[in-house]
C-alpha cells in the first residue's frame, strides 16, 4: 500500500509544470550612453506642454511608448528590489528632473512626477 501511495506521490510531482517568475525588462539607455538613439521626439520638438505630457503619462503607456514620444532618459535607475525602473528628465528652465516610474515586470508606467 506504501508503494503505491509512494508511485501516487512521485507521478503527481513529477507531473507539476515548472513555476516560471514574471520576465524582468531591462533598462533603457540614456541620452549619454546612446548618442546615436537620440532622435526629435513630439517633447523634444515642444509639440507637448506639461499638461499634455502629464495627460499622456496619466494613462500608463509602456515604456516603448513613453521613449518614442518623450526620448531617451537622461539618467535610468533600477530599485533594489528591482520591481521598479525610474527615468528621469533633466528640464533646464527649473534645473531639476522629471521621473516617470516604470514597472520592471509589465513594463508599463505606475508612477511620475512631472513639473
Amino acid at each position: 500500500m506504501h508503494i503505491i501511495i509512494l508511485a501516487l506521490i512521485t507521478l503527481f510531482f513529477s507531473c507539476a509544470s515548472e513555476v516560471k517568475s514574471p520576465k524582468l525588462y531591462s533598462l533603457p539607455p540614456t541620452k549619454s550612453s546612446r548618442p546615436d538613439l537620440v532622435e526629435k521626439t513630439m517633447f523634444s520638438l515642444g509639440l507637448m506642454t506639461d499638461y499634455e505630457i502629464w495627460e499622456f503619462l496619466r494613462d500608463k503607456p509602456s515604456e516603448n511608448v513613453v521613449l518614442d514620444n518623450i526620448g531617451l532618459p537622461d539618467s535610468v535607475w533600477r530599485s533594489e528590489n528591482d520591481s521598479t525602473k525610474f527615468l528621469y528628465y533633466f528640464v533646464d528652465k527649473i534645473q531639476d528632473y522629471n521621473i516617470i516610474e516604470i514597472d520592471s515586470y509589465s513594463n508599463q508606467v505606475t508612477g511620475f512626477e512631472w513639473d
